[in-house]
């Protein structure tokens, strides 16, 4: 507890101007951080964790409506589980309306699945699906479409699921890419992303979670296992995950591999695995420590990753602290 405090403090009582740590905007560096602290509230029942969520949400929630976009939909999930916990209705209205622009007006690709789009100036990422869509839009869809009666949200975030499943798999490696292009037809440089890997494990798990039963969801979850395994082969002696999964000469990479240790709790809780599995996250969170500073900065994450063109790119990548990297500390954790 007192780690999952210490790392959660530092976000809510930092004062960042920096990309990586400023969490004053409406955006998914933010709101992964927010997910974090909201999970940190879970866990502690610490009342100025929620004020400073109901905070932040009373300063920024008017700026979910400046740039929609499947990266920038993050923070409403915590905005969505503050109305759960307050009843506040301009909460729950913002989510309805963000909610239903990527149900029926988000761009999709030629495959189908949620096209990945960014508030930044960048070029676009025309027909491509990324493994961070689940996490950052899908788990969102699927838990409003629940809490508010919306089956078709629901359906819709299955049907992504089972897209991402099936374009970013790779059945012989047990692993998965960081992403598709849909114009190509191909997985670009066709890397096995450690944080990519962890959005999936992550965000699969709480959907099947959130949804009853449904065609293809005996398959996923059948992969699910597969996929921990494939991790266990390539996980490092330390417990550590590398930014590329199957490159031993790749970073470790603590966002990655915090995600991945809460992706395989959560599977194990819900007894989608073999409870023997288990093992490869606790090994992996016994190492977590060690990668918070004093200051409670989760050391080892690697910035903001587009899908780059070779492996040494991805190995030169550098690290720093960040909100997603704070985040996904605090779920492996707190899980």
């Amino acid at each position: 507890m007192h780690l999952i405090e210490k790392v959660t403090d530092r976000i809510v009582y930092g004062n960042d101007s920096d990309w990586n740590m400023n969490i004053h905007h409406f955006d998914w560096v933010p709101g992964v951080g927010l997910y974090g602290i909201w999970k940190a509230y879970e866990k502690t029942k610490k009342p100025e964790y929620i004020e400073f969520l109901k905070n932040w949400a009373d300063k920024h929630l008017i700026e979910a409506y400046d740039k929609k976009t499947i990266n920038s939909t993050i923070p409403c999930l915590t905005i969505l589980e503050l109305y759960l916990l307050t009843g506040n209705a301009e909460y729950i209205k913002v989510c309805e309306d963000i909610a239903e622009y990527i149900v029926y007006q988000a761009p999709v690709t030629v495959d189908g699945g949620l096209e990945h789009t960014v508030t930044e100036e960048v070029p676009g990422f025309g027909n491509q699906m990324w493994a961070d869509t689940l996490f950052m839009a899908c788990l969102f869809v699927c838990k409003i479409g629940k809490v508010i009666n919306r089956q078709d949200y629901v359906d819709f975030a299955i049907k992504q699921l089972k897209l991402h499943h099936q374009y970013l798999w790779n059945e012989e490696e047990g692993l998965f890419y960081h992403g598709w292009n849909g114009n190509d037809r191909n997985h670009m440089s066709g890397i096995f992303w450690g944080r990519a890997n962890a959005w999936i494990i992550y965000s699969t798990v709480q959907i099947l979670e959130e949804t009853g039963d449904f065609e293809g969801r005996a398959e996923l979850i059948s992969r699910i296992e597969k996929h921990i395994k494939s991790l266990g082969k390539w996980q490092r002696d330390n417990g550590m995950f590398g930014t590329i999964l199957n490159d031993p000469l790749a970073y470790d990479e603590t966002s990655a591999s915090s995600g991945i240790a809460a992706g395989i709790k959560k599977a194990v809780a819900n007894g989608y695995v073999d409870s023997r599995l288990e093992v490869i996250a606790d090994k992996c969170r016994k190492s977590l420590p060690n990668y918070i500073d004093s200051a409670g900065n989760v050391l080892g994450v690697s910035t903001g990753t587009p899908i780059l063109p070779t492996a040494e790119r991805y190995k030169e990548i550098r690290q720093c602290p960040t909100l997603y990297g704070q985040a996904l500390m605090i779920l492996a954790l707190a899980q």
